[in-house]
């Protein structure tokens, strides 16, 4: 049974995919809370020039190139899995 949390096993989910698109490893993350209108609506990832954005209202997470294109969105269950 694993006693990581929800987010602990997020962080490994995003730095496995960003890995698989060409990060340097070991991946580093660089969190950042996003805060809209004075409430929590997700988090930013940055490592290695690539960005993640997760949106908790939408369950949806972006992977975003070092130039900024899309290179997959998916829902949270989806990267977990």
């Amino acid at each position: 049974m694993s006693s990581s949390s929800p987010i602990e096993r997020m962080r490994v989910a995003i730095a496995t995919q960003l890995q698989q698109f060409g990060a340097k490893q070991p991946v580093e993350l660089h969190e950042t809370l996003l805060i809209r209108n004075g409430l929590f609506c997700g988090r930013k990832f940055q490592s290695d020039g690539h960005l993640v954005v997760w949106f908790i209202e939408e369950d949806e997470i972006k992977f975003f190139s070092p130039c900024g294109e899309l290179l997959k969105s998916a829902s949270a269950i989806e990267c977990l899995s």
